[in-house]
Formats: C-alpha cells, sequence, structure tokens
C-alpha cells in the first residue's frame, strides 16, 4: 500500500517536472497591444486569448517589414481563420471572429514562406473587444476624406466616361453640402456611397470601414429575410417562425414604401451605365446588410405584404429582428432550400441526345476556381466540345446568367469555340498614367515604381500622349480547330457581369447566337477594371476600388444603347412560384425553342 501511494507521487512530480519544462504561451489581454516582437524566417509565435459567447472582437497585427500569415484556433488546435492579405510587408494582418462559446484560443503569427519575404522583421499584435458606439469624426477629417476621394477620381477619370466633370462636380457639392461636425464614419459611408454610384462604373466600389463592420456585426439588427427581385417587385424567400411570409410582395417595412427602400439602395450601387439589373441583382443578395446601413436599429418590423396569387394585403406587426449570425443561418437556409440558389462548380456540361442539345454552364471566368488554374479551364473546354463534335450535336445552350467574371482572356478561350475567323476584341484600352498622387494611402504605398513596371508591361505612352495597350496585349484568340458549326443560345441576366458580360458582347458581336434572358449587367461598349487601386481613406477607414485600365470593345452597329449591357432577343424571367420551386424558366424557354425547330 505504502509502495503504491510512492509510485503515485512519484509519477505526480515526474508530471509536474515535465509541465513546468513546456514553454509558456505568453498571454494577450484585451484591449492591450503588444508592440515591437521581433521575428525571424522559419520561427512561429503564438499566444493565448480569452474569448466570450457571441462577443466580436479583432486581432490586429500590423507587419513592420516582414509578410506574416496570422493564425487562430480554438483550444482543440482547430483552425478557425487563417489571413495574409496583400499588403505585403508593411501593414495590418487583420481577423474578426465572435466564438459560439467562452473559452481559450490560439493565435499563432510566423512569416510567409516566401524567397521574396525579409528574412526578419517586427510586428505587433493586439485583441480588441468591439466597442458599443462608433467613434466620431470632425468636419475637416470627413472632408479630407471626400477631396481625396473625389481627386482620384479625377486623376484616373472614373465617373467621366459617362458624365462630363460639371455634372460629376455638382454631384460631389450636393453630397460634400451634407457633412456635419461630429459624424460617424456609417453617416460618412451614406454621404460619400452615392457619388461612388454616380461614376457608373460597376467595377467601383466602396465598403465600410473594418471598425464599422465589425459593429454592426455587434450591434447590428437585422432584417431576417432573404429577397428576390422580380419585374421590380420584392419578394420574401423565407417564413420566419409563426410568420407566413414566404413568396410575398414586400410593400411596405416600418411605414416606409418599399419602393423608397429600393430608391435608396439603388443610390448607393454602383452599375455599368445606366444599366439596373445587376443593381437589382446585387441589391438582392444584399438586402439585409443594406437595411442595417441605412436604417436606425430596430427590435421588430413591421410588414405590409401583398399575396400575389389575389393581390390581398397582409399586414404583420413585431416581427423580431435578429442579429448578424441569425441572420447567417437564415441566409445558408434559404441557400439550401432554393434550387438553383447559388452555385457548387465554376462549369458543368451535359448532353440530351435524344433532343440533341448540350447545356455549358460556365458559372465563373476565375483562375481560382479551376483546378490547375487556367490550364485547367481549357482542359475543360478541350473535353466539352470533344464530346459536343462527337455526339454530333446541333444545339447548343450556354448559361452565364451567374458569371460576374474573372481572368482577363478566359472570355477569349470560350469564344473561340464558336468562331470560324479571328476578331478584334477592342477598340483599345487605356491607363490615365504610370504614377499616381494618392498612391500613398492606397495598398501600392512605397511601391510607384512596382506600379510603374506592372503597367509598362502592358501599355506605352503613344505620340498623342494617352497611355494605349502594347501590341499583341489584350487580344482574341483564334478560332479553335474543334469549334462548334451549330445553332447557339446564350442564357445572360443581371449577374452576367465584367468577362462574362465581355463574352455575351463578344458572341454578340461575331457569332449569330440567341440572348435569353434580361439584359446582361456587364456595359456593351465596355468597363473600367483590369488592374486595381485599394484607397484607404485614412480618417473614416472607407475603402475605395479604384480601377485603371479603360477597355473599350470595338463594337457593332446592334442597336443597344450606349450605357447598357447586351439586350436580350427573348426576354424571360420567372414567376416567383416558379423561382422558389426550381423551374429554369430561362432554360425550359431555350429549350421549347429549339424544339420548334423544323
Amino acid at each position: 500500500m505504502k509502495n503504491g501511494i510512492f509510485v503515485i507521487l512519484l509519477a505526480f512530480c515526474f508530471c509536474n517536472q515535465a509541465l513546468a519544462q513546456l514553454p509558456k504561451i505568453p498571454h494577450l489581454k484585451t484591449n492591450r497591444a503588444v508592440n515591437d516582437l521581433g521575428i525571424k524566417i522559419g520561427e512561429k509565435q503564438t499566444f493565448s486569448i480569452d474569448l466570450k459567447k457571441d462577443v466580436y472582437y479583432t486581432i490586429i497585427t500590423q507587419q513592420q517589414g516582414i509578410d506574416l500569415v496570422v493564425s487562430l484556433f480554438d483550444n482543440s488546435g482547430k483552425l478557425i481563420q487563417e489571413v495574409d492579405s496583400p499588403n505585403g510587408m508593411f501593414g495590418p494582418e487583420k481577423i474578426l471572429y465572435s466564438p459560439d462559446s467562452s473559452g481559450q484560443f490560439i493565435i499563432s503569427i510566423k512569416p510567409l514562406e516566401e524567397k521574396s519575404n525579409a528574412q526578419q522583421g517586427r510586428y505587433s499584435v493586439a485583441l480588441n473587444e468591439i466597442p458599443g458606439m462608433l467613434k466620431k469624426l470632425s468636419s475637416e477629417q470627413m472632408l479630407q476624406d471626400f477631396e481625396l476621394l473625389q481627386n482620384a477620381y479625377y486623376e484616373t477619370r472614373i465617373g467621366l466616361w459617362y458624365n462630363s466633370r460639371t455634372q460629376f462636380d455638382s454631384v460631389c457639392n450636393i453630397q460634400k453640402g451634407k457633412i456635419r461636425d461630429r459624424m460617424s464614419a456609417l453617416d460618412f459611408y451614406r454621404i460619400i456611397a452615392p457619388v461612388v454610384a454616380y461614376t457608373k462604373e460597376g467595377h467601383s466600389n466602396i465598403k465600410v470601414s473594418d471598425e464599422v463592420s465589425a459593429y454592426l456585426k455587434q450591434e447590428g439588427t437585422y432584417f431576417p429575410f432573404c429577397v428576390k427581385i422580380l419585374n421590380g417587385k420584392v419578394y420574401l424567400l423565407n417564413d420566419i417562425e409563426n410568420f407566413k411570409t414566404k413568396g410575398y410582395i414586400v410593400s411596405r417595412i416600418n411605414g416606409e414604401s418599399i419602393n423608397d427602400i429600393l430608391g435608396k439602395f439603388l443610390s448607393i450601387e454602383p452599375a455599368d451605365g445606366y444599366n439596373i439589373t445587376s443593381k437589382y441583382r446585387w441589391i438582392e443578395a444584399a438586402f439585409s446588410k443594406y437595411y442595417t446601413r441605412y436604417f436606425a436599429p430596430a427590435k421588430s418590423f413591421k410588414l405590409v405584404l401583398i399575396d400575389p396569387k389575389d393581390n390581398n394585403e397582409v399586414v404583420y406587426s413585431n416581427i423580431p429582428a435578429c442579429n448578424f449570425k441569425e441572420f447567417g443561418k437564415i441566409s445558408a437556409e434559404v441557400a439550401n432550400t432554393i434550387p438553383n440558389y447559388g452555385y457548387k462548380e465554376a462549369a458543368t456540361f451535359s448532353i440530351d441526345l435524344d433532343a440533341g442539345v448540350a447545356v455549358l454552364t460556365v458559372n465563373s471566368f476565375s483562375l481560382d476556381s479551376y483546378k490547375n488554374r487556367r490550364e485547367g479551364f481549357r482542359n475543360f473546354l478541350v473535353e466539352t466540345f470533344k464530346a459536343i463534335s462527337g455526339a454530333k450535336i446541333k444545339n447548343l445552350i450556354i448559361d452565364i446568367r451567374k458569371n460576374e467574371g474573372g481572368e482577363q482572356g478566359m472570355e477569349d478561350h470560350l469564344l473561340s469555340y464558336l468562331i470560324n475567323r479571328d476578331y478584334e476584341k477592342y477598340k483599345y484600352v487605356e491607363i490615365p498614367a504610370f504614377t499616381y498622387s494618392f498612391l500613398e494611402y492606397t495598398d501600392y504605398k512605397n511601391e510607384a515604381d512596382i506600379l510603374k513596371k506592372e503597367l509598362t508591361e502592358d501599355f506605352y505612352r503613344a505620340n498623342d500622349g494617352r497611355f494605349l495597350n502594347r501590341d499583341g496585349h489584350y487580344e482574341g484568340e483564334s478560332p479553335n480547330s474543334n469549334n462548334f458549326q451549330g445553332n447557339i443560345y446564350i442564357l445572360i441576366n443581371g449577374l452576367t457581369f465584367s468577362g462574362g458580360s465581355e463574352f455575351a458582347a463578344l458572341a454578340k458581336n461575331y457569332t449569330s447566337a440567341k440572348f435569353i434572358g434580361e439584359e446582361t449587367g456587364g456595359g456593351y461598349y465596355g468597363n473600367s477594371s483590369g488592374t486595381f487601386l485599394k484607397l484607404t481613406l485614412p480618417n473614416s477607414g472607407i475603402t475605395a476600388r479604384v480601377p485603371l485600365c479603360k477597355f473599350v470593345v470595338s463594337a457593332k452597329e446592334t442597336g443597344i444603347p450606349f450605357g447598357h449591357g447586351i439586350m436580350p432577343d427573348y426576354f424571360v424571367q420567372p414567376s416567383i412560384d416558379e423561382y422558389l420551386k426550381g423551374f429554369d424558366s430561362e432554360m425550359e424557354y431555350a429549350k421549347n425553342l429549339i424544339g420548334k425547330q423544323p
């Protein structure tokens, strides 16, 4: 018995000694920064933190001469988040997180393992709890931010494709006049967002500051519905608790008409030219978030709805608002229950031998969407059109309704299978300059030479002073030897944007394809995109995406009004019942057209 006690005591002492030999992880306290820490390539440094359930925290690591990867783990070692933003060796790496249960978590910080990274550097790290109020800005601070963005637009000519300088100045002066002392960055966002929308450049957008984003997640109340906009009407896509609302038309929310609410959102959503279909598609995807940004927090909602079956009015009071996490669960449930709500694969292909129809769906031109990136997409097309040729298919439906673009040139890979001669893609591509006065506020801070080097690879200064694309850059592709010779039908809508819309424009110009759906979100005559500068306004923290390249499509005599996208030959939009049930109206319309062929 005594021997047994001795063995237990010996084991206990040994365990204590082993634990004492383990390195102790430093603990990071809330709302306190640890500054001037050194780190080397191959080294990893960790900190423990204590987080409370449903409280939002920011973890901010300031890089000082070395590119870092920051990771957040739970206490069991499961990775929660990992960030390595494209800001190089300087600037912040930020994590925003709210745990579902209280406990201890681990932050891991290590240098990025790349040859271009520094061998050693320094950093600071801070864990901050989100404050319950937004800080106030002075009118001078907001005016400085406003004029910084305005002048950046003038330097890059954003807003001057569809507007005169006088028109743009007028809008800026109106919005500038709304600035009042002691406004929050959220108030300022509401003032400056309509200016961004007035540029009529769909690739330009702004985002609220990290502080505002975190505040809205912590303190914001959310409209507990997902919506779909069809023929200008806003439909609810889900029921909530004991309220039957799915499929109903929204008439009023908390006393305000849906048309007035939509008008506010339309005024802050940029689009190419005078297009509105892209605005509807983007607004419906972010309706609740926009509502939270624009309207005061509400604990509940009073809804006036219309039953589309009999046009009777239905009034519901005291529908409870939800928080950000709860809204995320609602969104996920809607995405899982409504067919075709989103997509899982970047591209798919099928053949109906009996009908003699092939369906090619290309949801994205993003390189990251494909295994082996560009080569992966090319291989997919090779196999697709080999199968079409082998099956002797005469009718091809191409679905690009969810294709918001991606990498330059991906649209040409697809077009090469649909044409039988070479084509001119752009009239020209132009940039405003090789360098800009506001670079210190962008992701090219201290890297003006790098930006100039990148731009001079594609552009040169012409004799007339313009900066134009070099010969051989931004050109199309020759016809593929296995090109399709039959009838082409292309499904389009407001989400058909950027490279997706450029493909539609090229197909309009160089094939006899028939277009079905609604106007594309991207402009037929071109867009401003390509290289982007990420501009951060120093006082409000609002970030703006500033495109540099003006792509002017080599347009044909199509009758498409300036400032609009590809117009469908057959306008088709589902009813709300068809949409909720997953009946694909545009696809079935295309198949019916094919079936009517002699």
